[in-house]
Protein backbone atom coordinates (compact mmCIF):
# COMPACT_ATOMS: atom_id res chain seq x y z
CA UNK A 1 0.00 0.00 0.00
CA UNK A 2 1.17 3.38 -0.92
CA UNK A 3 0.26 6.63 1.24
CA UNK A 4 0.24 9.81 -0.87
CA UNK A 5 -0.36 11.95 1.82
CA UNK A 6 2.33 13.29 4.60
CA UNK A 7 1.03 10.91 8.13
CA UNK A 8 1.08 14.18 10.93
CA UNK A 9 -0.73 14.17 14.00
CA UNK A 10 -3.64 16.64 14.52
CA UNK A 11 -5.18 18.92 17.02
CA UNK A 12 -8.25 17.95 18.41
CA UNK A 13 -10.76 20.03 16.57
CA UNK A 14 -8.22 19.62 13.26
CA UNK A 15 -8.78 15.62 13.76
CA UNK A 16 -12.37 15.78 14.23
CA UNK A 17 -13.04 17.66 11.10
CA UNK A 18 -10.57 15.26 9.33
CA UNK A 19 -12.70 12.55 10.37
CA UNK A 20 -16.06 13.87 9.02
CA UNK A 21 -14.43 15.36 5.93
CA UNK A 22 -16.25 12.81 3.74
CA UNK A 23 -19.24 13.91 3.16
CA UNK A 24 -19.88 16.07 0.51
CA UNK A 25 -16.40 17.50 0.35
CA UNK A 26 -13.32 16.96 -2.24
CA UNK A 27 -10.31 18.95 -3.42
CA UNK A 28 -8.23 18.56 -6.49
CA UNK A 29 -5.32 16.12 -6.42
CA UNK A 30 -2.92 13.89 -8.46
CA UNK A 31 -3.10 9.98 -8.70
CA UNK A 32 -1.57 7.58 -10.61
CA UNK A 33 -2.16 5.50 -14.33
CA UNK A 34 -3.76 2.53 -13.62
CA UNK A 35 -1.73 -0.44 -14.77
CA UNK A 36 -1.90 -4.47 -15.14
CA UNK A 37 1.34 -5.98 -13.82
CA UNK A 38 2.63 -9.25 -15.74
CA UNK A 39 0.94 -11.20 -13.60
CA UNK A 40 -2.93 -9.75 -14.03
CA UNK A 41 -2.60 -7.38 -10.94
CA UNK A 42 -4.32 -4.66 -11.47
CA UNK A 43 -3.23 -1.42 -10.24
CA UNK A 44 -5.45 0.78 -8.28
CA UNK A 45 -5.34 4.42 -6.99
CA UNK A 46 -7.99 5.05 -4.05
CA UNK A 47 -9.00 8.25 -3.37
CA UNK A 48 -9.98 8.33 0.43
CA UNK A 49 -10.60 11.05 3.22
CA UNK A 50 -8.78 10.37 6.34
CA UNK A 51 -12.61 9.29 7.90
CA UNK A 52 -13.72 6.71 9.21
CA UNK A 53 -15.41 5.47 6.11
CA UNK A 54 -12.19 4.79 4.48
CA UNK A 55 -11.15 2.58 7.57
CA UNK A 56 -12.16 -0.92 6.34
CA UNK A 57 -10.31 -0.69 3.41
CA UNK A 58 -7.15 0.67 5.06
CA UNK A 59 -7.95 -2.85 7.55
CA UNK A 60 -8.41 -4.66 3.99
CA UNK A 61 -5.79 -3.45 2.45
CA UNK A 62 -2.62 -4.24 5.11
CA UNK A 63 -4.65 -7.89 5.76
CA UNK A 64 -3.64 -8.65 1.77
CA UNK A 65 -7.37 -8.86 0.93
CA UNK A 66 -7.38 -6.80 -2.12
CA UNK A 67 -4.35 -8.41 -3.12
CA UNK A 68 -5.26 -11.79 -3.03
CA UNK A 69 -8.06 -10.75 -5.58
CA UNK A 70 -5.48 -9.07 -7.52
CA UNK A 71 -5.51 -5.51 -7.18
CA UNK A 72 -2.83 -3.42 -5.95
CA UNK A 73 -4.24 -0.63 -3.91
CA UNK A 74 -2.70 2.80 -3.71
CA UNK A 75 -4.11 5.22 -1.25
CA UNK A 76 -4.81 8.85 -2.29
CA UNK A 77 -6.20 11.38 0.63
CA UNK A 78 -6.18 14.11 -2.54
CA UNK A 79 -10.28 14.14 -3.42
CA UNK A 80 -12.93 12.43 -2.61
CA UNK A 81 -17.09 12.79 -3.58
CA UNK A 82 -17.61 15.22 -6.11
CA UNK A 83 -14.03 16.77 -6.13
CA UNK A 84 -12.87 13.01 -7.90
CA UNK A 85 -15.13 12.75 -10.16
CA UNK A 86 -12.82 14.73 -12.83
CA UNK A 87 -10.05 12.72 -11.63
CA UNK A 88 -12.10 9.01 -12.43
CA UNK A 89 -12.47 10.28 -15.80
CA UNK A 90 -9.01 11.60 -16.62
CA UNK A 91 -7.90 8.03 -15.10
CA UNK A 92 -5.73 10.20 -12.48
CA UNK A 93 -7.80 8.19 -9.73
CA UNK A 94 -9.75 4.57 -10.36
CA UNK A 95 -12.12 4.47 -7.53
CA UNK A 96 -13.30 7.04 -5.22
CA UNK A 97 -15.15 7.50 -1.81
CA UNK A 98 -17.86 10.06 -1.14
CA UNK A 99 -21.62 10.43 -0.79
CA UNK A 100 -23.80 9.08 -3.21
CA UNK A 101 -25.48 12.38 -4.04
CA UNK A 102 -22.20 13.51 -6.58
CA UNK A 103 -23.01 9.78 -8.24
CA UNK A 104 -26.16 10.88 -9.15
CA UNK A 105 -25.73 14.33 -10.27
CA UNK A 106 -22.90 13.88 -11.89
CA UNK A 107 -24.67 10.37 -13.80
CA UNK A 108 -27.82 13.54 -14.41
CA UNK A 109 -25.24 15.49 -16.09
CA UNK A 110 -24.11 12.53 -18.49
CA UNK A 111 -20.53 11.77 -16.51
CA UNK A 112 -20.00 8.41 -17.12
CA UNK A 113 -19.09 7.25 -13.57
CA UNK A 114 -21.30 4.60 -11.40
CA UNK A 115 -21.45 3.25 -7.97
CA UNK A 116 -19.45 -0.01 -7.60
CA UNK A 117 -19.72 -0.58 -3.99
CA UNK A 118 -20.80 0.41 -0.74
CA UNK A 119 -18.34 1.74 2.46
CA UNK A 120 -20.09 2.41 5.69
CA UNK A 121 -23.73 2.30 6.97
CA UNK A 122 -25.64 4.43 9.35
CA UNK A 123 -26.20 1.67 12.81
CA UNK A 124 -28.56 1.84 15.94
CA UNK A 125 -26.31 1.73 18.89
CA UNK A 126 -26.45 2.36 22.50
CA UNK A 127 -23.60 5.18 22.68
CA UNK A 128 -25.38 6.85 19.63
CA UNK A 129 -26.52 6.74 15.43
CA UNK A 130 -23.23 8.51 13.27
CA UNK A 131 -25.39 11.16 12.63
CA UNK A 132 -27.60 12.86 15.32
CA UNK A 133 -29.05 16.41 15.84
CA UNK A 134 -28.02 18.07 18.57
CA UNK A 135 -29.10 20.51 21.50
CA UNK A 136 -28.71 22.06 24.52
CA UNK A 137 -29.40 20.03 27.47
CA UNK A 138 -31.54 22.55 28.53
CA UNK A 139 -33.42 23.19 25.46
CA UNK A 140 -37.21 22.92 24.88
CA UNK A 141 -36.79 20.83 21.74
CA UNK A 142 -37.68 17.11 22.44
CA UNK A 143 -38.26 16.48 18.16
CA UNK A 144 -38.21 17.67 14.62
CA UNK A 145 -40.87 18.81 15.11
CA UNK A 146 -39.81 21.28 17.84
CA UNK A 147 -37.38 23.07 14.92
CA UNK A 148 -40.41 24.85 14.09
CA UNK A 149 -38.72 28.66 13.98
CA UNK A 150 -35.64 27.88 14.90
CA UNK A 151 -32.12 28.02 13.64
CA UNK A 152 -30.17 25.14 12.28
CA UNK A 153 -26.68 24.29 11.45
CA UNK A 154 -26.20 21.95 8.71
CA UNK A 155 -23.19 20.77 6.68
CA UNK A 156 -24.45 21.50 3.53
CA UNK A 157 -27.07 22.77 1.74
CA UNK A 158 -29.64 21.76 -1.22
CA UNK A 159 -27.92 18.71 -0.55
CA UNK A 160 -27.81 15.41 1.34
CA UNK A 161 -27.78 17.13 5.24
CA UNK A 162 -30.66 19.89 4.21
CA UNK A 163 -32.69 16.81 2.65
CA UNK A 164 -32.63 15.06 6.29
CA UNK A 165 -32.94 17.39 8.16
CA UNK A 166 -36.17 18.74 6.15
CA UNK A 167 -37.30 15.11 5.58
CA UNK A 168 -37.13 14.29 9.04
CA UNK A 169 -39.26 17.55 10.39
CA UNK A 170 -42.32 16.56 8.17
CA UNK A 171 -42.42 13.00 8.65
CA UNK A 172 -42.53 14.65 12.33
CA UNK A 173 -45.72 16.64 11.28
CA UNK A 174 -43.61 19.69 11.48
CA UNK A 175 -43.29 22.24 8.82
CA UNK A 176 -39.30 22.59 7.43
CA UNK A 177 -40.01 25.37 5.60
CA UNK A 178 -40.83 26.79 9.00
CA UNK A 179 -37.46 25.92 10.05
CA UNK A 180 -34.01 28.53 9.45
CA UNK A 181 -31.32 26.14 7.84
CA UNK A 182 -27.93 28.20 7.76
CA UNK A 183 -24.71 25.89 6.55
CA UNK A 184 -21.97 25.63 8.80
CA UNK A 185 -18.96 23.37 8.88
CA UNK A 186 -18.78 20.36 11.20
CA UNK A 187 -16.42 21.93 13.99
CA UNK A 188 -18.17 25.47 13.38
CA UNK A 189 -21.19 24.24 14.31
CA UNK A 190 -20.33 23.09 17.26
CA UNK A 191 -18.56 26.16 18.53
CA UNK A 192 -21.72 27.69 17.60
CA UNK A 193 -24.36 25.48 19.28
CA UNK A 194 -21.98 25.89 22.24
CA UNK A 195 -22.14 29.67 22.04
CA UNK A 196 -25.73 29.75 21.87
CA UNK A 197 -25.80 31.27 18.06
CA UNK A 198 -27.98 28.02 16.64
CA UNK A 199 -30.33 26.25 18.64
CA UNK A 200 -29.33 22.87 16.92
CA UNK A 201 -27.06 21.10 14.46
CA UNK A 202 -27.05 18.11 12.33
CA UNK A 203 -23.99 16.62 13.07
CA UNK A 204 -21.99 13.43 12.53
CA UNK A 205 -19.87 11.45 14.89
CA UNK A 206 -17.54 11.60 17.01
CA UNK A 207 -18.59 15.57 17.15
CA UNK A 208 -21.86 14.09 18.66
CA UNK A 209 -20.29 12.07 21.24
CA UNK A 210 -17.92 15.01 22.05
CA UNK A 211 -21.01 17.05 22.77
CA UNK A 212 -22.89 14.36 24.80
CA UNK A 213 -20.00 13.97 26.85
CA UNK A 214 -20.36 17.65 27.74
CA UNK A 215 -24.74 17.62 28.82
CA UNK A 216 -26.23 18.36 25.10
CA UNK A 217 -28.61 16.16 24.05
CA UNK A 218 -29.60 14.43 20.50
CA UNK A 219 -33.32 14.35 19.49
CA UNK A 220 -32.68 11.95 17.02
CA UNK A 221 -30.86 10.58 13.53
CA UNK A 222 -32.64 13.17 10.74
CA UNK A 223 -30.96 10.47 8.52
CA UNK A 224 -32.31 7.30 9.65
CA UNK A 225 -35.96 9.35 9.86
CA UNK A 226 -35.14 10.76 5.84
CA UNK A 227 -34.79 6.99 5.03
CA UNK A 228 -36.81 5.29 7.27
CA UNK A 229 -33.72 3.17 8.07
CA UNK A 230 -31.61 3.20 11.19
CA UNK A 231 -29.11 1.27 8.97
CA UNK A 232 -29.46 3.00 5.64
CA UNK A 233 -25.90 3.17 3.75
CA UNK A 234 -25.05 6.64 1.40
CA UNK A 235 -20.98 6.58 1.38
CA UNK A 236 -19.92 4.85 -1.25
CA UNK A 237 -17.09 4.01 -3.79
CA UNK A 238 -17.55 5.08 -7.49
CA UNK A 239 -15.65 4.20 -10.20
CA UNK A 240 -15.64 5.56 -14.27
CA UNK A 241 -17.34 3.34 -17.01
CA UNK A 242 -14.57 3.53 -18.92
CA UNK A 243 -11.77 1.88 -15.94
CA UNK A 244 -14.99 -0.41 -15.53
CA UNK A 245 -14.65 -1.61 -19.41
CA UNK A 246 -10.89 -1.62 -19.65
CA UNK A 247 -10.81 -4.10 -17.29
CA UNK A 248 -13.10 -6.93 -16.94
CA UNK A 249 -14.29 -8.34 -14.04
CA UNK A 250 -12.79 -5.40 -11.70
CA UNK A 251 -15.93 -4.72 -9.76
CA UNK A 252 -16.46 -8.01 -8.61
CA UNK A 253 -12.83 -7.95 -7.46
CA UNK A 254 -13.30 -5.14 -5.52
CA UNK A 255 -16.52 -6.00 -3.80
CA UNK A 256 -15.00 -9.23 -2.85
CA UNK A 257 -12.30 -7.75 -1.55
CA UNK A 258 -13.91 -4.43 0.69
CA UNK A 259 -16.55 -7.34 1.29
CA UNK A 260 -13.41 -9.51 3.41
CA UNK A 261 -12.73 -5.79 4.88
CA UNK A 262 -15.72 -4.87 6.07
CA UNK A 263 -16.32 -8.10 7.82
CA UNK A 264 -12.89 -7.59 9.37
CA UNK A 265 -13.62 -4.24 10.56
CA UNK A 266 -16.91 -5.02 11.97
CA UNK A 267 -15.35 -8.01 13.82
CA UNK A 268 -12.02 -6.63 15.15
CA UNK A 269 -13.61 -2.77 16.79
CA UNK A 270 -10.64 -2.28 18.17
CA UNK A 271 -8.29 -2.07 15.53
CA UNK A 272 -10.91 -0.24 13.44
CA UNK A 273 -10.36 2.84 16.15
CA UNK A 274 -6.89 1.90 16.22
CA UNK A 275 -6.69 3.10 12.88
CA UNK A 276 -8.85 5.69 12.59
CA UNK A 277 -7.10 7.61 15.97
CA UNK A 278 -3.92 6.48 13.61
CA UNK A 279 -5.23 8.21 10.22
CA UNK A 280 -6.48 11.22 11.61
CA UNK A 281 -5.11 12.21 15.17
CA UNK A 282 -8.88 12.29 16.84
CA UNK A 283 -8.38 11.80 20.43
CA UNK A 284 -8.17 8.14 21.21
CA UNK A 285 -10.25 7.90 24.43
CA UNK A 286 -12.79 9.81 22.55
CA UNK A 287 -13.02 7.45 20.13
CA UNK A 288 -13.20 4.83 22.72
CA UNK A 289 -16.42 6.34 23.63
CA UNK A 290 -18.24 7.07 19.88
CA UNK A 291 -19.68 4.42 18.19
CA UNK A 292 -18.68 3.00 14.71
CA UNK A 293 -20.74 2.73 11.77
CA UNK A 294 -21.71 -0.62 9.95
CA UNK A 295 -18.68 -1.22 7.58
CA UNK A 296 -20.10 -3.11 4.31
CA UNK A 297 -19.65 -3.45 0.43
CA UNK A 298 -23.30 -4.11 -0.72
CA UNK A 299 -25.23 -0.51 -2.07
CA UNK A 300 -27.97 0.06 0.37
CA UNK A 301 -29.79 0.24 -3.29
CA UNK A 302 -33.38 1.58 -1.23
CA UNK A 303 -31.00 4.72 -0.09
CA UNK A 304 -29.79 5.23 -3.26
CA UNK A 305 -33.14 5.49 -4.78
CA UNK A 306 -34.19 7.44 -1.81
CA UNK A 307 -31.32 10.06 -2.42
CA UNK A 308 -32.24 11.03 -5.84
CA UNK A 309 -35.91 11.22 -4.91
CA UNK A 310 -34.37 13.83 -2.28
CA UNK A 311 -32.47 15.51 -5.60
CA UNK A 312 -35.61 16.12 -7.35
CA UNK A 313 -38.06 16.80 -4.65
CA UNK A 314 -35.85 19.77 -3.41
CA UNK A 315 -35.23 20.75 -7.09
CA UNK A 316 -31.32 19.84 -7.28
CA UNK A 317 -32.17 17.96 -10.10
CA UNK A 318 -35.42 17.70 -12.22
CA UNK A 319 -34.80 14.49 -13.17
CA UNK A 320 -33.12 11.81 -11.73
CA UNK A 321 -31.17 9.02 -13.46
CA UNK A 322 -32.81 5.40 -13.73
CA UNK A 323 -30.98 3.25 -10.61
CA UNK A 324 -29.03 1.09 -13.28
CA UNK A 325 -27.43 4.09 -14.62
CA UNK A 326 -26.36 5.19 -11.31
CA UNK A 327 -25.86 1.40 -10.03
CA UNK A 328 -23.28 -0.56 -11.76
CA UNK A 329 -24.44 -3.96 -12.40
Amino acid sequence: MSWNAKKHRLTTAGALVALTALVMTGCAGDGGDAGEGGDGTVEITAGVAASQSSTALLLGVEQGFFEEEGLDVTIDYSATGSGAISQLINGQMHVALGAVSPAISAVAEGIPVQIVSGSVNDREDPAGTQYQTMVAGDSDIETFSDLEGKTVAVNSLSCCWEFWLREAVEKDGGDPDAVQLVQLPFADAVTALRQGEVDAISTAQPFATSLRQDGFRDIGDSAAVAFDNPEAGFTVFYMSEQFIADNPGIVERWRAALERSSEYANEHPEETRAQIVEQTGVDAELMESAPLPLYSAEIDVASVEAEAGFLEKYGVLDSAPEIDEIVAP
